[in-house]
């Protein structure tokens, strides 16, 4: 069983949970790393960081085996990767836009842009093709990324948003505010 961390210090590290060693770091950021998920069943692991890239590591060579960067320098805040492990996507702070990758190529395939405040969370859902995305400009949107750049939904949360999560169902979608409120939405009726 694996955690993975990531710092202010610019490192992403990976530790053994029976033990409670870091066994392997990964110094390859120039800024904080602000974001990290695991791919599939824990082979990879990526992370985003205030440098303006997303980077893939192998878990099994212990390796950087894809750097994905921004067009400009930008800051990212969050990232989530789709339930295949192919698409991993990553939220900015100014502009405030999301930067859609495809993990195999490392190729920029969409910039997702609707948000008037800085990103602070991503979610794909389990079970479709759709991605939550929250902001300080108090939204939450869905989107198509495989279908469209503009957002198909977009929620008023009230306060800035700061999370959002799928149930593992995909049947609702959770958003939690600045506000300490929790709201929840039915996926298929809005």
């Amino acid at each position: 069983q694996l955690i993975a961390t990531g710092g202010d210090d610019a490192k992403v590290k990976l530790w053994n949970t029976t033990s409670g060693f870091c066994f392997v770091t990964f110094s390859e950021h120039n800024a904080p790393v602000t974001a990290l998920a695991f791919i599939g069943e824990g082979n990879a692991v990526v992370s985003a960081s205030l440098d303006g890239t997303v980077r893939a590591f192998d878990l099994v060579r212990y390796r950087n085996f894809r750097t994905m960067a921004t067009p400009t320098p930008v800051q990212l805040t969050c990232l989530a990767v789709d339930g295949q492990g192919e698409v991993v996507c990553a939220g900015a702070l100014d502009p405030p836009e999301i930067y859609v990758w495809s993990l195999q190529t490392g190729r920029l395939l969409d910039v997702l842009a609707g948000h008037t405040g800085p990103l602070s969370s991503l979610s794909f859902s389990p079970t479709g093709a759709s991605l939550a995305s929250t902001s300080w400009d108090q939204t939450m949107r869905v989107w198509e990324p495989y279908e469209s750049t503009a957002p198909k939904e977009t929620f008023s949360v009230g306060s800035d948003a700061l999370c959002c999560a799928y149930r593992p169902d995909g049947k609702e979608l959770c958003v939690g505010a600045l506000n300490g409120h929790l709201q929840l939405w039915d996926v298929e009726n809005g």
